[in-house]
């Protein structure tokens, strides 16, 4: 885990004695046992050991900037407002462009590496800042604010004072700006909670001051939690979910907002429109009392206008458009012992530029036994496509999805109507099919 015990004491434990080597070959045997049965060394040569001491290979680099790529969540963009021109001068603004530690040049990457770095080195992760130089050298940097680093950090020394002169100053300057915004990696992560969701300190002073200026701009958040932006939504052109993208974060950063890389990723979770509204979760059960704004009694927020997220589980834009259609079974029934049913629907890129979807598979059992989520995630899919191009993705539904375990541990797989959805969020609800399950329980039956 985050604990560097074994690395700082183990080799002196094991010289002293006090560790023998045979515990050490026991764990060692033990871990390989399973990695091998699992494939991980199928067709893979370890060409190197990484000591801490040498850089990082450009292999593993490649695959870290793909993955911070692949896992950013456009939530807005106005416009569209995003991607930027990198040929343009570009103001970063906000905390998080640079972590510096000190002064210490080689950290500015900090905050990237997340809030469970392990071994990770400071020294090898690339600052939003540098990656957006990188590729727009008119750049400039304006922290406007100070955010601590501090393992107890004190919520009221965070972001206390926004320098605005110096931040309207730096976007008057630009033809664009970015706002390098959110939580410290020290803020995330076991025993972090915090009770209040939305940017830690002023950092929407920030937003406020840069919007007078009439420039345009985007906000990149890093954070480890989903954050209350509600206010950040309302004035802000673009917002990119960008969390803690590891050692190549700023590169990927760059990729996505200078439009290298069209953003694909989904939310893995629901954000809330306030922190009143946690927890809120897509899976959630059926109330008696829908939300309906016109009617006294019903299950929303007095004071919210909305019952729904702010963004939903499985939402996420892009630079083009997609739709998914066609959704189609390949039976009405499934038995309910070993029968199974597969799932097909299309999806088209209808925008003028390739990119990513994830095609999401979700159920609702309208009638069980014990009450059941409104939806059910059982599958997703992301494909690449082209201009026009148009994809059938497929999922095969069996008793373990459609089943579920009551109360007692124990599988119940029972008749009756099952409702397929499919979309690129979870609130898609213009693709359903219906199946029936037979030769299961009856779901009249006492269940324990």
């Amino acid at each position: 885990m985050v604990s560097t015990n074994y690395r700082d004491f183990g080799k002196q434990l094991v010289q002293s004695g006090r560790v023998p080597m045979r515990r050490i070959d026991d764990a060692v045997r033990r871990i390989l046992r399973v990695k091998f049965r699992a494939g991980l060394f199928d067709n893979v040569r370890y060409n190197h050991v990484d000591n801490r001491q040498t850089p990082l290979p450009d292999a593993s680099r490649e695959a870290a900037r793909s993955a911070a790529q692949r896992s950013m969540v456009l939530l807005k963009n106005d416009g569209p407002t995003l991607p930027f021109d990198a040929s343009k001068k570009t103001a970063v603004i906000g905390p998080l462009g640079q972590s510096l530690l000190d002064g210490n040049v080689k950290a500015t990457g900090h905050d990237m590496l997340g809030s469970w770095w392990g071994v990770g080195r400071d020294e090898d992760a690339v600052a939003p800042y540098d990656g957006i130089k990188a590729q727009s050298p008119n750049a400039t940097y304006t922290p406007g604010c100070t955010l601590t680093h501090n393992e107890l950090y004190d919520p009221a020394g965070e972001c206390a004072t926004v320098d605005k002169e110096a931040v309207t100053a730096a976007a008057n300057a630009a033809d664009q700006v970015i706002l390098t915004l959110g939580e410290t990696r020290e803020m995330s992560g076991e025993a972090e909670a915090r009770s209040d969701l939305s940017l830690p300190g002023e950092q929407e002073q920030i937003i406020d001051a840069v919007k007078a200026t009439g420039k345009p701009f985007a906000v990149v958040l890093f954070n480890g939690r989903p954050l209350a932006l509600t206010d950040v939504d309302a004035a802000s052109p673009a917002i990119l979910e960008a969390w803690f993208g590891g050692v190549e974060a700023g590169n990927a950063v760059a990729d996505v907002v200078f439009g290298k890389v069209n953003p694909g990723g989904k939310l893995p979770v629901s954000f809330p429109r306030n922190v009143g509204q946690v927890p809120i979760y897509y899976n959630h059960l059926p109330t008696g009392r829908p939300c309906d704004p016109n009617s006294r009694y019903n299950s929303r927020h007095r004071d919210i206008v909305s019952c729904s997220p702010l963004y939903d589980f499985g939402f996420g834009l892009s630079y083009t458009t997609f739709k998914v259609s066609n959704l189609k079974l390949s039976s009405a029934t499934m038995d309910a012992r070993r029968g199974t049913v597969t799932v097909s629907a299309d999806v088209t890129n209808t925008g003028e530029k390739p990119g990513d979807d994830v095609v999401q598979l979700y159920i609702h059992d309208p009638a069980a036994s014990l009450s059941q989520p409104v939806r059910r995630l059982r599958g997703f899919q992301r494909v690449t496509l082209a201009k026009g191009e148009t994809r059938t993705v497929t999922w095969t539904l069996g008793r373990e999805d459609v089943g579920f375990y009551d109360n007692s541990g124990r599988l119940r797989v029972e008749n009756g109507t099952i409702e397929v959805y499919a979309g690129d969020s979870s609130t898609q609800t213009d693709n359903v099919e219906r199946f029936k399950i037979v030769g299961g329980q009856d779901p009249r039956e006492d269940v324990d």
